[in-house]
């Protein structure tokens, strides 16, 4: 029984022993820690020297020179200068008239007569005048007239047909075309077209006549 008492005072003399010399332990730890300061001037840098590597990506690739904006000449070089005062190789471009006008070149004495256009022979009640200036469009005018009435006293020839239509007689009808005057450039020049009711091309004339002749057409309607 005794011996039982002395084991329990033993192990609680043992308990408080451990507890004094692990609380004075601690208390010397703790008094020993030193902070040190956050200024890193004093720091040797040999401590952290570390092989660094740089990574290759897309934004410190050597760029590759395609060409090359370099636009100043070296006088020194030995390369050929270039000539701008040669000659070309290229062919020299050359202008083509494709339409050609007589009138203004011509004697214009020979066109001071009437032109005969000819005669024709149709069962049309009417028959489709076309006339235009088929030469230099100088501002060329003549007066229609059919069996002494006039039709329309004053065309003004273009480049563009002029069309009318003309009422046949029995018998003979003369249609005349009068020169008013022989534009910038003489003489009065025209080309005349003449159709049937059906369409159908008649005649197909030209004219070169100066001012106050005429042209006739003589159509025979049967």
């Amino acid at each position: 029984m005794i011996l039982f008492y002395a084991m329990k005072v033993y192990k609680i003399l043992f308990l408080f022993l451990f507890l004094f010399i692990n609380s004075f332990a601690q208390e010397t730890a703790i008094k020993s820690l030193k902070i040190k300061s956050l200024d890193t001037s004093s720091v040797n840098k040999e401590t952290f020297n570390l092989k660094r590597i740089t990574p290759s990506g897309l934004t410190n690739k050597e760029p590759k020179k395609f060409f090359n904006y370099n636009l100043d000449f070296d006088i020194s070089s030995t390369k050929q200068e270039i000539d701008i005062t040669g000659k070309t190789d290229l062919v020299t471009p050359t202008w083509k008239i494709r339409q050609t006008f007589n009138e203004g070149k011509l004697n214009k004495s020979k066109f001071s007569k009437d032109f005969y256009l000819g005669e024709l022979e149709t069962d049309s009640d009417y028959i489709i005048i076309k006339c235009r200036d088929h030469e230099y469009v100088d501002g060329d005018r003549i007066r229609l007239m059919i069996n002494g009435a006039v039709i329309h006293p004053n065309i003004l020839l273009s480049s563009v047909f002029y069309v009318v239509d003309i009422d046949l007689d029995e018998g003979y009808n003369n249609i005349e075309f009068i020169a008013l005057n022989e534009g910038e450039s003489s003489p009065n020049t025209a080309q005349l077209l003449v159709l049937d009711e059906f369409g159908k091309q008649l005649s197909n004339k030209k004219w070169l006549i100066t001012t106050g002749y005429k042209a006739k057409l003589v159509v025979f309607k049967k």
